[in-house]
């Protein structure tokens, strides 16, 4: 079973970079972009050759870029999140969120409570009934996206709050119960903690049906360290992070000939899993490929003539934005053929 694209627009925008990497290193490269499902635009972090960082909006035949002030620290880009008219801005640092509205205007959502993650990863996430997941990182590794919690949102009021927990995944109950307890005898702080865990890490997190799913990547997330590739897991989880079910992946990597790494995101639409092979040396050969949520069927996808080289950004029912990562963008009509 496969999927064909058949290009619909084209854009090219010069003097900014859409992406970076493609997915290759750590789990945040390539994942902070959104679409809006009730507007049908594309909204992506980015930066322009004037060095100027901001948010890039794009609709039909036009596109706004909005600037915005990075964080202090670069790892830090705000993260995207659809709120369904408007766009959520969380800031990593501090945890503060904004709203993008229809107009333009940017504006504070009041939160009644801090994020308990110190630090928030740019990946987008999807959520469900005004409840949002985020993925964060602890620990010292930069590029970590080892850890999540959540918050739900009124846009009524325009308020937000925060859950307390910030929880790690886990394969079982037994060693999240360790992780604790350990934590809690180092009083919180996780670099002093005497149980030495290695981190899954989260490429992809989504709540659908009231369940919460997740892609589980690796947990080496040093690029010198990527023939170390573990594992990659399409789950099930808790709302403590442990394994409810093991839904779609591959382990003992290691095992295999050559190297193997995968990276994942749920498209935004929530029907289908965009996977990226961090390496060209597998079955793969580099391809992208959908795993379809309904069936878990794996699709090979054919890119329109002169695209091969693109990259699939998203996924919105019948329509996917491709690019070089570079400076053009792509849409494209999707057909699927048994």
């Amino acid at each position: 079973m496969k999927i064909n694209l058949e290009k619909i627009s084209e854009w090219t925008l010069p003097g900014f970079k859409l992406g970076s990497l493609a997915y290759q290193y750590a789990p945040i490269n390539a994942k902070k972009i959104t679409l809006q499902e009730e507007k049908d635009e594309f909204v992506i972090w980015c930066s322009n050759d004037g060095g100027n960082n901001g948010i890039l909006l794009i609709k039909g035949e036009q596109s706004t870029f909005i600037p915005f002030s990075v964080q202090k620290k670069k790892w830090n880009n705000p993260l995207l999140l659809d709120a369904g008219s408007d766009i959520l801005i969380a800031c990593g640092e501090d945890g503060e969120v904004l709203r993008l509205s229809d107009s333009g205007e940017i504006h504070k959502v009041e939160s009644k409570n801090k994020c308990a993650g110190e630090y928030i990863t740019e990946i987008s996430t999807l959520s469900e009934k005004g409840k949002f997941p985020v993925i964060c990182r602890v620990g010292g590794d930069v590029c970590a996206a080892n850890s999540f919690t959540f918050f739900n949102y009124d846009r009524e009021t325009n308020t937000l709050c925060w859950d307390s927990s910030l929880t790690p995944v886990f394969t079982e109950e037994k060693v999240r119960k360790r992780f604790m307890e350990s934590l809690e005898k180092a009083d919180g702080v996780y670099h002093k903690m005497d149980f030495n865990y290695s981190y899954p890490q989260i490429g992809s997190l989504m709540i659908k049906d009231e369940a919460i799913y997740a892609f589980i990547e690796a947990d080496i997330i040093n690029p010198c360290g990527l023939s170390q590739f573990k594992y990659y897991w399409y789950v099930e989880i808790t709302k403590d992070g442990i394994y409810k079910k093991k839904i779609w992946g591959n382990e003992k990597l290691a095992k295999l000939p050559g190297k193997h790494g995968m990276r994942g995101k749920f498209s935004a639409d929530k029907e289908y899993l965009i996977l990226s092979p961090v390496f060209k040396t597998d079955e793969w050969k580099g391809k992208q490929k959908l795993l379809r949520l309904s069936d878990n069927e794996l699709l090979d996808v054919t890119f329109p003539r002169g695209f091969t080289k693109y990259r699939i950004m998203d996924v919105l029912e019948n329509s996917v934005f491709i690019s070089d990562e570079a400076e053009k963008l792509v849409l494209c009509k999707m057909t699927v053929k048994e």
